[in-house]
């Protein structure tokens, strides 16, 4: 009793240090990560991405006992990791430059280098990757080299030094999964963010059959074959609110129904075996596991997995191992292993939090709050370990807008909180994860519906405990910067500061100018210049910018080929022209958002100079 006291005690004193102790924003800012898993063919290492040595980069892990290596050295880092079915000396990887997210693939035999190009390295297409066939003899991939627009589907044999398109068509497709004899190719044909269409390439007629027409928005994701070739898994929302797991026969063309949880399934992985699937459930931006061994009618259940966050899953090439990417508001995303054959889930990489103590991090709480038409709207409120009486806030819009705020470790945020700020992370209408209904709320003419929840956020907390409603910080990345800047202007007295990064200022201009093979799913979220422009310029925060008062922070890369330079120019110059306070940060080697090290410490040291300045605590 006395020795398990002491241990008690012994805890107390280490997190009474952690806490005494002053911890720097670089610490907070080298938080790491491990991502983007994918096996070799003996099932025994795994090839995945990590900022360990500060850029993503392709590390492997295997054997627990040994120390995980690093296999690429790209000034740029690395895109996408994915290893061949069949032969552990070809790992293709992707990769691009300056952020202008112009991504190349590469042949890489793990241990040597340099990456040999396997597409042009030189022009301005995008190259996607999309899969290996299961023999381990060709991959496939969709690119716009065509014409810098639509992206055709090319079938590439490893022992050929060209490729050979097998699809060509409009608007934005990608190559999905290849049956297990080869013959078929799933396609997807992206319409927008959430309609969207599988087609079947046969190999042996040449031909692509689009399985699922239909109108209106239905959303299809992540379609893989069974062992047999004869049918597929599929992610979808037909006829559903939410988005489950359903099954396609090719012969009968009939559908079947495997999972259908009132929350969407975002995450599919199944057995080449056909022994079982996995898949991860989104519960209000909480994940919860599950694999199905179809073969023993056995399911195994979210307890295997503390509560947080999948992002992605790849079973082995022999079935028994699903690496998964896991992580939560206090664990950096690490790759974890579920052994099918055991029941057993384990951790293989331990990313390191910058020399900082997970118990500094802080966990949030799941809210909702009433907005204008009584919908309630969810949100993570997280809250400083010591609060004063006048605490600042932050309110996070994330980007997308078909995209969900949820509770994972950032740097900076948990620098914020260390720091004494606290933070609310809103999904208002639009964002994903809720179901087919609540993503559409904010669609073309309902825009500014959305904005309305952050004017009811900021009233929420106002009349929270210990929140000084008058230094209410607005802070959001790409479309979240628009709702930055559409806050400012709408609600100019209920804000004290804004930090719009790479956000969008005049949707017209934003329109014309994003990449070419970007603007048809865009317009289908927003509205179309030919239909909506008068509308897209009426709610365009750059025609209201007199409005604003508070203090603006703006942060762009120079290369982003989504939301260009010139977004961030026009509002800058706006805002000087009327003696506004503004600041602006441009990265030349940057895109859409800040990846390397040493222009996050810049950037964000000079925001927390920001805050300090107008919104001090």
């Amino acid at each position: 009793m006395i020795r398990f006291s002491l241990k008690i005690v012994l805890l107390l004193l280490l997190s009474a240090n952690s806490f005494a102790q002053e911890f720097t924003l670089s610490q907070f800012l080298n938080v790491q990560y491990a991502t983007r898993p994918s096996y070799n063919p003996q099932g025994t290492e795994v090839a995945y991405i990590s900022n360990i040595s500060g850029e993503p980069q392709v590390w492997i892990s295997g054997d627990r006992l040994k120390a995980p290596k690093q296999v690429t050295f790209e000034s740029d880092g690395v895109d996408g990791v994915w290893w061949s079915p069949k032969s552990p000396a070809q790992v293709i990887v992707a990769a691009s430059r300056g952020g202008n997210e112009r991504s190349k693939l590469y042949m890489m035999t793990p241990g040597y280098t340099p990456l040999m190009p396997l597409t042009s390295v030189d022009d301005d297409a995008i190259y996607r990757f999309g899969c290996w066939s299961p023999d381990g003899m060709r991959f496939s991939y969709s690119s716009n080299k065509r014409n810098g627009v639509d992206f055709d589907i090319y079938d590439h044999h490893i022992d050929d030094r060209e490729p050979v398109m097998i699809f060509q068509g409009d608007g934005d497709n990608t190559a999905q999964d290849y049956s297990l004899d080869g013959r078929y190719l799933l396609i997807l044909k992206w319409h927008s963010n959430v309609n969207t269409d599988i087609l079947l390439f046969d190999r042996e007629s040449g031909e692509t059959t689009v399985l699922t027409e239909h109108e209106g928005d239905v959303y299809y994701d992540q379609p893989q074959f069974d062992e047999a070739g004869s049918s597929f898994y599929v992610l979808t929302n037909r006829d559903r609110d939410f988005v489950g797991v359903a099954k396609y026969n090719l012969s009968t063309q009939m559908w079947s129904w495997l999972e259908t949880p009132d929350a969407d399934i975002d995450v599919l992985s199944v057995s080449p075996d056909g022994t079982g699937y996995a898949f991860a459930k989104n519960a209000k931006g909480l994940s919860e596991f599950t694999y199905v061994n179809v073969a023993k009618d056995k399911r195994v259940g979210a307890y295997r997995l503390p509560e947080g966050i999948i992002r992605d899953m790849s079973f082995s090439p022999d079935s028994r191992f699903i690496a998964i990417t896991y992580g939560s508001a206090n664990k950096p995303f690490d790759v974890w292993v579920y052994e099918t054959r055991l029941d057993l889930m384990s951790r293989l990489t331990y990313s390191a939090t910058g020399g900082v103590p997970t118990e500094i991090f802080v966990t949030p709480e799941l809210i909702e709050y009433e907005t204008f038409d009584k919908r309630m709207i969810p949100a993570f409120f997280y809250k400083p370990h010591e609060m004063s009486d006048k605490t600042p806030v932050i309110v996070s819009i994330h980007g997308g807008p078909e995209s969900q705020a949820r509770p994972d470790l950032s740097g900076l945020f948990q620098y914020f909180l260390y720091k004494g700020y606290a933070i609310l992370e809103p999904n208002v209408r639009g964002s994903a994860g809720f179901g087919r209904e609540y993503i559409a709320l904010d669609n073309v003419r309902k825009r500014m519906d959305s904005v309305k929840d952050i004017e009811y956020a900021a009233k929420w907390l106002a009349k929270q405990k210990g929140i000084d409603k008058k230094k209410i910080v607005l802070l959001g990345g790409s479309y979240g910067g628009f709702m930055v800047l559409a806050g400012l202007t709408n609600y100019p007295d209920l804000f004290a500061a804004g930090i719009d990064i790479v956000g969008i200022s005049n949707f017209v201009s934003f329109l014309e100018n994003t990449g070419k093979y970007r603007r048809a799913l865009r317009e289908a979220e927003y509205g179309s210049l030919a239909d909506d422009r008068e509308f897209l310029e009426e709610i365009s925060p750059l025609n209201h910018a007199d409005k604003i008062k508070a203090p603006l922070l703006v942060i762009q890369g120079a290369n982003d080929p989504r939301v260009p330079q010139s977004e961030a120019d026009q509002i800058v110059e706006s805002i000087k022209n009327r003696d506004g306070i503004v600041e602006y940060l441009r990265y030349a080697d940057e895109g859409h958002g800040l990846r390397k090290t040493e222009n996050k410490l810049d950037a964000y040291t000079k925001t927390a100079e920001f805050l300090n300045t107008y919104v001090p605590k």
